[in-house]
This record gives C-alpha cells, sequence and structure tokens, in this order.
C-alpha cells in the first residue's frame, strides 16, 4: 500500500471484501457502460478475471436495464456492475447472488446487501476524485499487486471522464502514485500544442478550440507566417523562442475569443503516458470514446485484451471520430450559440460527437457563466449532452445532474449525470417545454446560491 496518498480505511475494506468475492466466484457476469470509461473499466475487469482464470462474460450497455441484469445474471455467481448501479440498489439487492457495484455518480443510499464501491459514500467525490475505471483499478490492485500494469486501462478512462483536469486527487491520486512507483505511468507536462508537424496539428486541434485556425488551412498558414515559424516541423523541433511566439499567438487568440485563465490550466495539466505500450492515456480515451460512439465496444475491449488488429481498428476511429468532431465544432461556431436566459444551446449537426462538441463549446466558444447545452434528435427522440466549467458549478451554484434530471421529467422523459456534466433524452417534440423548465431551474438554482452566501 502507498502511504503518502491515503485511501479511507473503510473504503479498502469494502474492496477486500469486493476481492475476496472476485478471488470465491467461479462464474462471473460484467455489465459496464458503454462510455470510455466504461469501456475501460470493463478491460480493467476482463483482464482481472482473465488472469484469475475466470470464466465471465462482458456486456456494455447505454443505462441501466432491469431486463438485460436479470436475464444475463442467471447461471452466475457474480455479477460486477461498472459505471451504474448505484441508484438502481433495490433490483441489485433481489438478484440473490453477490453483487459489486463499482459506480460514481451520486447514489441514492448505501447497501448492506451489495458491495457497494461508490466513492460519494467514503467522502470522495465521483465528479472528479474517482470513475468506473479507477474503481476497477483498485479492485484489480486489491486482489493482486502484479495488476498495477492494468493502469494503461484505467488511465484512459480517468482521463476519458476528464477527471485529471485540476489535477489527480483522491483514489486517482492514490492510483497515479502507485502506478508511477511501479513505472507503470508517466506524468509528464502538459502543453498547449499537441506534437507532430505543426500545420496538421493546429489544423486538426479541437482542444483548444482556435476560431479561424482550427479546421482552417488558410488561418493556419496565416498563424505560422505570423510566428515565423516552418509549417512542416513538429512542435518539439522548434527552439524555445519560436515556441513562446507560437504559444503566445495561440493564446491571444484563445482570450480575443472569450476563453478563460482557467481553460488554460485545464488545457496545461499533466499528461500521463503509459512507457510499456508507447501511448498517451488521451488517446487511449478518445480510441475507446471513439468506439463507443459507433456502437463497437467490442472492439474496443479487444483493443484493451491484446487483439493487435483491434486496436489498429480502434486507432483509426478514432483519428475518423477526431476529423468528424473538428468538422462538428466548426459548424456549429460559425452558426452562433442559442441563448437562454441561464444557459446557451445548439442544434448538434452530428448525431455522433454532440456530446464532445458541447464540451469544445463550453471550454472555448461560449459564455463562460453559462452552462452549454446541446440537442440532436436520434432514434425518434431528443438526445441532450451538457457541460459547464467549476465557476459555473462552484460559484453559481449549478448542478446539472439535478437540473437535468427534473427538467427531462417533467416533460416525459429521463436525465441526470454529474453536476458539471449531464445527459437525458426527451420525447421529440417536447424540446421547446423541456428547455423552458430547464431554464427555470437553473435560474432557481443559481437564486439558491445567492441566498445561501446572504
Amino acid at each position: 500500500m502507498d502511504e503518502s496518498v491515503q485511501l479511507p480505511q473503510t473504503l479498502l475494506t469494502r474492496f477486500k471484501k469486493a476481492a475476496e468475492a472476485v478471488e470465491e466466484a467461479s462464474e462471473v457476469r460484467i455489465i459496464s457502460h458503454n462510455d470510455a470509461d466504461g469501456i475501460c473499466s470493463a478491460g480493467v475487469l476482463s483482464s482481472l478475471l482473465l488472469r484469475k482464470s475466470k470464466r465471465f462474460h462482458c456486456t456494455m450497455a447505454k443505462g441501466f436495464e432491469e431486463e438485460l441484469v436479470r436475464s444475463t445474471s442467471e447461471g452466475c455467481d457474480l455479477l460486477i456492475i461498472s459505471d451504474m448501479g448505484s441508484n438502481d440498489l433495490g433490483v441489485l439487492e433481489s438478484l440473490g447472488i453477490d453483487v459489486i457495484v463499482l459506480d460514481h455518480h451520486k447514489p441514492e443510499r448505501d447497501s448492506d446487501k451489495v458491495i457497494h464501491g461508490n466513492p460519494h459514500i467514503f467522502g470522495i467525490d465521483g465528479a472528479s476524485e474517482g470513475c468506473a475505471s479507477s474503481l476497477a483499478l483498485l479492485l484489480a490492485v486489491t486482489v493482486s499487486d502484479s495488476n498495477w500494469d492494468l493502469s494503461w486501462i484505467a488511465f484512459g478512462g480517468i482521463i476519458g471522464d476528464r477527471q485529471h483536469m485540476r489535477g489527480m486527487t483522491g483514489i486517482n491520486a492514490y492510483l497515479i502514485q502507485g502506478a508511477s512507483r511501479r513505472k507503470a505511468m508517466e506524468e509528464r507536462p502538459g502543453q498547449l500544442i499537441t506534437d507532430g508537424p505543426l500545420k496538421e496539428a493546429l489544423y486538426a486541434t479541437s482542444e483548444p478550440f482556435v476560431v479561424g485556425v482550427s479546421g482552417n488551412r488558410k488561418g493556419v498558414a496565416d498563424l505560422l507566417f505570423e510566428a515565423q515559424v516552418m509549417d512542416n516541423l513538429p512542435y518539439e523541433a522548434l527552439e524555445e523562442d519560436q515556441k513562446i511566439r507560437l504559444n503566445s499567438l495561440v493564446m491571444l487568440k484563445l482570450l480575443e475569443q472569450g476563453s478563460t485563465l482557467a481553460s488554460f490550466e485545464e488545457l496545461l495539466c499533466n499528461r500521463y503516458y503509459s512507457p510499456d505500450r508507447m501511448i498517451y492515456s488521451k488517446d487511449l480515451a478518445n480510441a475507446a470514446n471513439a468506439c463507443g460512439k459507433s456502437e463497437r465496444q467490442g472492439m474496443g475491449l479487444a483493443m484493451f485484451l491484446g487483439d493487435k488488429k483491434a486496436f489498429e481498428d480502434a486507432w483509426k476511429l478514432k483519428d475518423d471520430f477526431g476529423i468528424q468532431l473538428l468538422e462538428n465544432c466548426v459548424a456549429v461556431q460559425e452558426k452562433g450559440l442559442l441563448q437562454a436566459d441561464h444557459f446557451q444551446y445548439f442544434i448538434s449537426p452530428s448525431k455522433e460527437v454532440s456530446s464532445e462538441t458541447c464540451s469544445v463549446m463550453m471550454q472555448w466558444v461560449g459564455d463562460q457563466a453559462k452552462p452549454t447545452i446541446s440537442l440532436t434528435h436520434k432514434g425518434g427522440e431528443v438526445r441532450i449532452s451538457s457541460r459547464a466549467n467549476r465557476h459555473i458549478v462552484d460559484d453559481l451554484g449549478v448542478d446539472l445532474g439535478a437540473a437535468l434530471k427534473e427538467a427531462c421529467g417533467k416533460v416525459g422523459g429521463n436525465g441526470g449525470g454529474h453536476n458539471i456534466a449531464s445527459g437525458g433524452r426527451v420525447p421529440l417534440g417536447k424540446e421547446d417545454a423541456f428547455l423552458k423548465e430547464l431554464d427555470r431551474i437553473i435560474g432557481e438554482q443559481k437564486d439558491a446560491k445567492v441566498y445561501a452566501a446572504k
């Protein structure tokens, strides 16, 4: 155990109980969410069970489905449910088998009938200090210290859930410390411009999204000319004075479009690198996310289990997904964000990258004092994504998870998530009613914060 970062003993005791359940099981069922965090957590759990020579079957789902849980858990003696389940404990308690819940969403309650490994129960923020992949890795290293080499998978999920943006804390801090000591992961300084030929790196960047440069060949050429830098050079090959000139010009453009110092701090946060796999966790997160978005979660899981072809295909999918995101961001930025009293929103041209575009607009393009909401029509309903920043959550009192849960529910849909990032769905034709309810609810949240401060 690592001593400089301490985890609550109650949490460690519960994970020891979970490890015992894994050791004793013979037939295991894994059900996990189909986003980057869920796929990465499934990768850690599947690798753990393979190493223990356990029979298991893994399914990734869009959300908790009681029928799926009941039908697929028949015949097994252990169910591990990841990145969901904390608000469905009644169903899980009734299954009659051992259940481990590795969820980081705010739970309604705890349970003494299932092994409930939710960070919130132990005073740890599940929105920023420990996600499903964190919990999966904590379980794996509790089972055996040899499983620290699975850190490369887990950190893909941690970065995919953007829990590194203000530095690693809580369970994540414990894990990066343990992985670093064992040389399984490295922390590296962040940088404004990604590696590779500058003309491609600047053109393709959506983080940061530089208006007039991202997705704009002429804008890239003009910027590099002004910085007196050759466009075929990689960033890492620049002289120090060239780096300073180029970074200064990029930062000036970002400030002019309304980006804040907090956005720069998040962008320049540490990067995480697997020396064994020679990949950055951010790239791995993007690959897993692309697999989930394209409903090829099996490819993502196979990538983590050592399938070389799956890895190559997932990496290509990541690159294609990045191009699609860039094009969607340019389209949304050029059209402009629509304004409600208490939030800003847009109708996403692309169904596949709506939530990612929402993140980019929130951080780099939109009003930093208003949450950003994206809507897209898919499958006969309206899918919703929402993003905020720490100022909106901490200083203004906005809780998007609670707001979307209430607003979606008011119009016959469902939603929820974290205070800073949430999602939902409403019936087609109920968009206007939803937006009106959401504006009212966020306004009331902000008013409550003001009154509480008096």
